[in-house]
């Protein structure tokens, strides 16, 4: 090992002493048919910076639907205790967020208590081959403020496999070491609710004209950014090794 290979490699252990990865697996139900959701799971990992989402998806894929994954973080903007008031169908992914197809038909979907998202990231890898972060906000057409992309991979194709995605956490107004709440379900790209969820479970009747109640949520925990005093002893260990690699030339 060289000093030009050292040095990084002090770097990416100095940031990755508390990283993890945490896995959410699917609540088993099969509504939409294979399980696509309801037998996949989704794992998120993060360096303090962005969040990586890797969703596996069961079965015989998505067949054209959207995952969409609410988010709570933080206490600003304001949460919401349910979809009731979103009408925003403009495109594929916002439908399957508000869960409404604009012309009166709508899947409600109430949040459990302790749970009040305040974002949603739709993922839609064939169709409309795109994954996206969204603020949440009653309203109709449009009224969802887009975020960003998640940079949605692969796209074009939606059958059992691995899709990746990430943000950041300074999009969703969270830093390094801070906790956000989630909450996954299958919806289709004209708002029709699947029973299918990832990181929690619920109850009710899926489907336009009915009522789902998320019954439990999960969490995920940032990697916090290390002490100053665990940076200086990953320096001295660092320095430690730099000196015994000159001393071996």
């Amino acid at each position: 090992m060289t000093s030009k290979t050292i040095i990084p490699t002090i770097v990416a252990i100095a940031f990755g002493l508390t990283a993890h990865a945490t896995i959410y697996s699917g609540n088993g139900n099969t509504s939409f048919g294979s399980g696509a959701i309801g037998n996949g799971s989704l794992t998120l990992t993060d360096n303090g910076v962005t969040v990586f989402g890797s969703l596996v998806v069961a079965g015989s894929g998505l067949g054209g639907n959207a995952f969409v994954l609410y988010i709570q973080a933080g206490g600003s903007p304001a949460g919401f205790g349910t979809t009731s008031g979103f009408n925003d169908n403009n495109d594929g992914n916002r439908a399957a967020i508000s869960q409404y197809n604009g012309v009166g038909n709508q899947s409600i979907l109430n949040f459990a208590g302790g749970f009040t998202p305040n974002y949603a990231i739709s993922l839609v890898p064939n169709g409309a081959n795109f994954g996206g972060l969204w603020q949440l906000a009653n309203g109709g057409a449009n009224s969802l403020p887009f975020v960003s992309s998640v940079s949605l991979s692969p796209t074009g194709t939606d059958v059992a496999g691995t899709y990746t995605f990430s943000f950041s956490l300074a999009s969703v107004g969270l830093t390094a070491g801070q906790s956000f709440n989630l909450f996954g379900l299958e919806v289709s790209t004209t708002g029709y609710s699947s029973a299918e969820a990832i990181g929690g479970t619920l109850s009710g009747s899926n489907g336009y004209n009915n009522t789902q109640t998320v019954t439990a949520f999960s969490t995920y925990t940032t990697t916090p950014v290390p002490e100053p005093a665990t940076l200086a002893l990953v320096g001295l260990s660092g320095l430690a090794t730099l000196v015994a690699v000159r001393r071996r030339k």
